[in-house]
């Protein structure tokens, strides 16, 4: 989902939902990993932490980007403190 024109800064979250979601599979998969010899079904697990781990990346490159705006538009908002 992208943002309508307005950035609400105020609403924007440091940690989505999707980035928590992302973080537990990946912790399952590691944990599975130990359980699971076969080939095939660490196969599997290797296929849901690569997607697991892209879709993290990814949530973090969206959040942070937005971040930043909002942090450089809070800079030019706050007045200078004089020394």
């Amino acid at each position: 989902m992208r943002p309508g024109p307005m950035i609400d800064c105020n609403n924007l979250p440091p940690l989505t939902i999707l980035a928590t979601l992302a973080a537990f599979i990946m912790a399952i998969c590691f944990r599975q990993m130990s359980r699971h010899t076969e080939r095939s079904h660490r196969w599997f697990l290797v296929v849901w932490l690569v997607m697991a781990a892209a879709t993290l990346f990814s949530d973090f490159r969206y959040v942070r980007r937005y971040r930043n705006v909002c942090d450089s538009l809070q800079q030019q908002i706050r007045p200078v403190k004089p020394q």
